[in-house]
């Protein structure tokens, strides 16, 4: 079997019965390993849907 093309597609529950989704599409080439960039579309998705959040450290100019 030739893999050609991979797609992942997410959704993501916004509450109040609105959804987003975002869906990407990768074209292989001969030297690609689809495992590999399956995982990288799914990270892609990830980061776009749930942005990581900044953690922010406490500094010496900072009252507590």
């Amino acid at each position: 079997m030739k893999i050609e093309t991979i797609t992942y597609k997410r959704v993501k529950n916004l509450g109040n019965y609105q959804t987003e989704t975002m869906e990407v599409t990768a074209v292989l080439d001969q030297y690609d390993k689809p495992d590999q960039v399956s995982e990288q579309l799914r990270e892609l998705v990830k980061n776009q849907l749930f942005p990581p959040t900044p953690v922010s450290v406490p500094t010496e100019t900072d009252n507590f």
